[in-house]
C-alpha cells in the first residue's frame, strides 16, 4: 500500500502557506503533495484522479477568506471531495488555514464538516484524521463517479443501512439536470439496470430552491445505490425515497 498523503490546495497565487505547512507535516511521515487549484471547466476531475493516485488521506486548504466564498470554487471543491473519497472508497477529512467564511449552521452541507485550524498542534491532528478519518454525518449515501467519456454520476442511497421503496433525486441551480439514471451495487457503475416505474421531468421547490428531478420505483437493498448522470454541476441535491409512487421527504445537501 502506498503511504497516505496530504493533498494542499492553494487557493490563489501565494504558495508560501503551502510549503510552510508540507514542512511541518514531513516529520510526521505524512508526504504532502497537491496543487494550485484551477477553476476551468471539470478541472476537479483530474485533480481527484490525481489525488486518489497519491493516495490523499486528507485535504488542507490555503487561500484568502473571499476566494474560498466563491460558489463556484466551493462547489468545485465539494465535487472533488465526493470524487476522492469515491475513487479511495474511504472518508477524506478537509482542514482549512486561515479565515473561515461564514456558513448556515441549519443546512448540511458537502463542506460543512471541514475544520478550520485553530492552534498549533493541528499537524498531530491532521495525522490523526489522516488515519483514523471521521465521517461527515450526512443523512444519505453520496458519491461521484467522474469520467471524461462517461459522465458525471451521483450515487445516492436515501437511507443508508436500510432497504427502501424507491428513489429520488433533484438538482437544483447551474442550469444543472439529470439526463440518465440506474440502480446497481454500491460503489460502481452498474453495466445494466432493469428500471421500474420511472420518473422524469420532475419539479417541485423546497424553501427557495427549484428543483429538476429523477426517479425510480426500484426497492433498493443496503448494499445497492441509484445513480444519476448529470448534465451541468449543480450547487444544491434533494434526495429521497418514493414509497407507493410519490416523493417523500426529501434531504437537502449543498454542494459548497
Amino acid at each position: 500500500m502506498k503511504n497516505k498523503s496530504a493533498w494542499i490546495i492553494t487557493l490563489g497565487a501565494d504558495e508560501q502557506p503551502a510549503r510552510a505547512i508540507a514542512s511541518q507535516l514531513t516529520p510526521y511521515g505524512l508526504h504532502p503533495k497537491g496543487q494550485r487549484w484551477s477553476v476551468e471547466d471539470k478541472a476537479w476531475i483530474g485533480s481527484a484522479q490525481e489525488a486518489a493516485k497519491a493516495n490523499a488521506a486528507v485535504i488542507i486548504l490555503t487561500g484568502e477568506v473571499d476566494t474560498l466564498a466563491n460558489p463556484v470554487i466551493r462547489r468545485q471543491l465539494a465535487l472533488f471531495r465526493l470524487a476522492l473519497q469515491t475513487l479511495r472508497q474511504s472518508v477524506v477529512n478537509g482542514f482549512i488555514f486561515g479565515a473561515v467564511p461564514s456558513s448556515d449552521n441549519e443546512v448540511t452541507s458537502v463542506l460543512g464538516d471541514w475544520l478550520a485550524i485553530t492552534d498549533t498542534q493541528w499537524p498531530a491532528k491532521i495525522v490523526a484524521r489522516a488515519y483514523a478519518p471521521i465521517a461527515p454525518a450526512w443523512p444519505v449515501r453520496l458519491g461521484l463517479h467522474a469520467h471524461e467519456r462517461l459522465g458525471i454520476w451521483l450515487e445516492t442511497h436515501p437511507a443508508p443501512g436500510q432497504t427502501v421503496s424507491g428513489a429520488m433525486l433533484g438538482v437544483c441551480g447551474n442550469n444543472a439536470v439529470p439526463d440518465f439514471h440506474a440502480v446497481g451495487s454500491a460503489g460502481a457503475l452498474p453495466e445494466k439496470s432493469v428500471n421500474e416505474f420511472e420518473l422524469k421531468g420532475l419539479k417541485f421547490q423546497v424553501r427557495e430552491h427549484s428543483f429538476d428531478a429523477w426517479a425510480l420505483q426500484n426497492t433498493l437493498a443496503p448494499d445497492q445505490s441509484y445513480y444519476v448522470r448529470l448534465e451541468g454541476e449543480p450547487d444544491v441535491l434533494a434526495i429521497g425515497a418514493l414509497p407507493n409512487g410519490n416523493v417523500s421527504d426529501v434531504n437537502l445537501i449543498h454542494l459548497g
